[in-house]
């Protein structure tokens, strides 16, 4: 067969560019979707080893040989210690982050300088080193546990009250991933960091932290400034027009910043005093004409999910529930029970948040 006449098979050099270009896209498109996807698993795995040690507090927090609540005054959670007064329902989470205003009750509270939780009974019959029913240090809630062959990654903290239905013990509990930004000394690990452990420099560090004077998270280093970041709350308010909005009412303390600026980030997760937890998800939008215009003036308003239900909106009249002249008055108080008046949240966005009645252990 003559040479000449034979079919050459093959592709030329620009189909080749062609195809080498073709081939470069889509690699690069792929080399953009992974980092997105190896975050999206992490986010998953972090969801669910937080929901992990959400679990752990649960146990320990129904566990009537380590904690048990039903040695809780019965004036846990009233406005005074009064018997006649009723309760707020409320969590009993101090508003400023320093003190609890006009409670006189007992309640829980931080050590901001060690962040041990504990319950105390005020009353001065009992002697001071008694008046503890419950001490829960950091040690005990960071997750996985100190030296379990794991390093620690979360700490969780809780929040209590007393639930309308049966007066019982309901606690809100967050975790948080511990601040990666906390420095291990050589030769060190993050236990020892987190415990104070084995001669470990600076001692113990606070797995989450704000700084003393302006409220901002910072990781601890050690030094006199550093304070432990505690569940905070904000005063709010929902009105009936517009039952995705959450109106944030009042300002804090600015020594512990409990800062609305926090509580309104997006992603953020609120829990009310219905025991209902919900997640910012952005500004509303608003035109002139809304009758509700005027109170983006003056305060900070979020859309939150899921939205609130009629019986939440108490609108202005929110404030009318608190303690005070109507604070007897059994109809009064019930009908408003429901109302939304308050949100307690942490500084860092957790990432995981459960709410639990303490059935067995109240």
């Amino acid at each position: 067969m003559n040479a000449a006449n034979i079919r050459q098979n093959g592709f030329s050099l620009i189909e080749v560019l062609i195809a080498v270009l073709v081939l470069a896209i889509g690699m690069l498109g792929l080399g953009a979707v992974f980092p997105a996807i190896i975050a999206e698993q992490r986010d998953s795995f972090e969801v669910v080893e937080g929901n992990n040690a959400a679990g752990a507090a649960v146990a320990m927090l129904s566990n009537k040989e380590l904690i048990d609540f039903s040695l809780m005054s019965d004036e846990f959670n009233r406005a005074s210690s009064s018997a006649d007064d009723r309760y707020e329902y409320l969590w009993a989470v101090s508003p400023d982050g320093n003190s609890f205003g006009s409670w006189s009750t007992p309640f829980p509270s931080y050590n901001y300088s060690t962040g041990l939780w504990g319950y105390e009974e005020i009353s001065p019959l009992i002697p001071a080193a008694d008046r503890y029913v419950s001490r829960i240090p950091v040690a005990a809630r960071i997750y996985p546990q100190a030296y379990s062959g794991k390093d620690p990654k979360f700490v969780w903290d809780t929040a209590i009250r007393r639930e309308p239905s049966g007066d019982r013990v309901q606690a809100a509990i967050f975790v948080r991933r511990i601040d990666a930004r906390i420095r291990v000394p050589r030769d060190y690990s993050l236990s020892d960091v987190l415990t104070g452990s084995n001669g470990v420099p600076n001692g113990q560090l606070l797995p989450v932290s704000i700084n003393f004077t302006n409220g901002q998270p910072v990781a601890d280093d050690g030094a006199a400034d550093k304070v432990y970041a505690a569940i905070q709350s904000q005063f709010v308010e929902v009105y009936e027009e517009h039952l995705d909005w959450l109106i944030f009412t009042d300002g804090r303390d600015p020594m512990f910043d409990t800062s609305v600026g926090f509580a309104t980030k997006v992603g953020q997760k609120l829990v009310d005093n219905t025991g209902v937890v919900r997640t910012v998800v952005g500004l509303p939008e608003v035109d002139d004409n809304d009758p509700l215009s005027n109170l983006f003036t003056t305060k900070r308003v979020v859309r939150v999910d899921p939205p609130f239900s009629p019986m939440n909106a108490g609108g202005g009249s929110t404030g009318d529930v608190s303690p005070g002249a109507n604070s007897q008055d059994s109809q009064f108080d019930d009908e408003r029970a429901s109302w939304v008046r308050q949100v307690i949240f942490t500084p860092r966005t957790p990432v995981a948040v459960r709410v639990v009645t303490l059935e067995d252990n109240s």
